[in-house]
């Protein structure tokens, strides 16, 4: 594996270990303008003014507003509002949460530690990618790393495990109380701790001696950070500050992205249904609506190749599964990609609905035209509610994480929306001065 090692973070000075709400924010790309003008509002030392600065009126490029965070982050250590924490520590990061899978609601908790990992190329095969990154998100964070030198967010990586990483992680929390709490607009309840027993990090190090990363979430700021340390060839810039969680983990928790397949002019309109039928065998389940599919979805097995259709036009639910013809065609289709890669069921919709029924290309703009990605049952039926907008919409079970791990680690990354870690890691809880 990479090189792991403790650090001295620099956190916020509390008064009150339960304000530390006061000053996090969610991922840089899951807030939008408005979440970002509520952070700017709920107190003037919020993250938010790092990790994603507001324009202002006399900015000249977009260079401009990093720049002045980094100036922001700089005054507010000069001022001992933000304070390097005097032993190297490992940081773990605690988040309590409810959630439901599988149309059954269940309390969950995740652990990660925080800790530098060694920067690597993805070609040694240590640290994997899931996903594809887009370019104008890297040059934006580098223009942010560049100015300040400074691993703002959380990056999660997961770690295989049977189990013994998972207890290591525990042990490091001890009974100490959290160095600061929260509770965020989701009822999720986030807590950090520290640890700086060097026998216990010396512990973790070994265990995580002989093992890969593959990132949740974060490839963006993970390209970024290894493109800006192979840029200045500096030793101080070739670690990055990453959340890691075991893959044992019980409250490890991949959400779905159900798939809402417009009605749209990119292609003629086909009677979907009856186009269904060629590639799956399909049987009746109910009327379709949100407890319909609540509870169909409740009935999949996990290692079963179905999955729900709400159909707008005849307002019925179905359970679709794959037929001989439709193994046939992907069998056909899509050589470069595995077995494994074409039977996801985000692969199936992608290559029989979306490339062979409606004809369209499996570009990236045109499945983001096509289709609305949705993760709870509730905002999608809503959505369904129009049909003269939809033709219908999948629900699909969640992926396992074994699964990602074995088509990531053969050399494939995932279908674009395949998964959505949940929760998110927030960002202002520790931060990293490279410098």
């Amino acid at each position: 594996m990479a090189g792991i090692k403790a650090f001295r973070g620099y956190r916020y000075q509390l008064e009150n270990s339960q304000d530390l709400g006061l000053y996090t924010a969610p991922p840089y790309d899951m807030i939008d303008s408005a979440m970002i003008d509520k952070l700017y509002g709920l107190n003037p030392l919020n993250a938010v003014r790092i990790i994603q600065n507001k324009p202002e009126d006399g900015d000249r490029e977009n260079a401009d507003r990093h720049k002045r965070a980094s100036a922001i982050l700089q005054h507010w250590i000069d001022e001992g509002k933000i304070v390097q924490d005097p032993e190297p520590s490992l940081y773990i990061y605690k988040q309590k949460f409810s959630t439901q899978i599988n149309g059954v609601t269940k309390s969950c908790e995740r652990t990660g530690v925080v800790l530098l990992v060694e920067l690597v190329n993805f070609e040694k095969k240590i640290v994997f990618p899931h996903e594809y990154t887009l370019s104008g998100p890297k040059q934006d964070r580098y223009e942010l790393l560049d100015a300040s030198r400074t691993n703002t967010g959380q990056i999660f990586g997961l770690v295989p495990d049977k189990g013994d990483l998972y207890q290591a992680i525990q042990n490091l929390r001890g009974d100490n109380e959290p160095l600061g709490q929260f509770t965020d607009e989701n009822s999720v309840v986030h807590s950090i701790y520290n640890c700086h027993d060097s026998a216990l990090i010396e512990q973790l190090r070994a265990l995580l001696d002989d093992r890969s990363i593959l990132i949740a979430d974060g490839h963006h700021r993970y390209e970024t950070a290894l493109r800006f340390y192979n840029d200045k060839g500096d030793a101080k810039y070739s670690h990055l500050m990453m959340t890691l969680v075991s893959m044992a983990d019980p409250g490890l928790v991949i959400r779905p992205f159900h798939r809402m397949v417009r009605k749209t002019d990119l292609a003629d309109k086909v009677d979907m249904l009856q186009s269904l039928k060629r590639y799956f065998e399909i049987r009746k389940i109910d009327t379709a609506s949100e407890e319909a599919v609540t509870q169909a979805l409740g009935t999949i097995d996990t290692q079963s190749s179905e999955m729900v259709y709400w159909d707008c036009d005849s307002s019925k639910l179905y359970m679709l599964k794959i037929n001989a013809d439709g193994e046939e065609f992907l069998q056909q289709s899509m050589q470069e990609h595995t077995s494994l890669w074409k039977h996801l069921e985000v692969s199936v919709i992608n290559m029989i609905v979306i490339n062979r029924i409606l004809d369209l290309p499996l570009d990236g703009h045109v499945l983001h035209d096509v289709m609305e990605y949705v993760n709870d049952v509730p905002k999608s039926a809503e959505l369904l509610g129009t049909p003269d907008q939809f033709y219908g919409g999948f629900f699909i079970k969640p992926l396992s994480i074994m699964t990602i791990n074995d088509i990531v680690k053969g050399g494939e990354r995932m279908p674009q929306k395949s998964t959505n870690f949940y929760p998110k890691l927030f960002s202002g809880l520790v931060f990293n001065r490279m410098e």
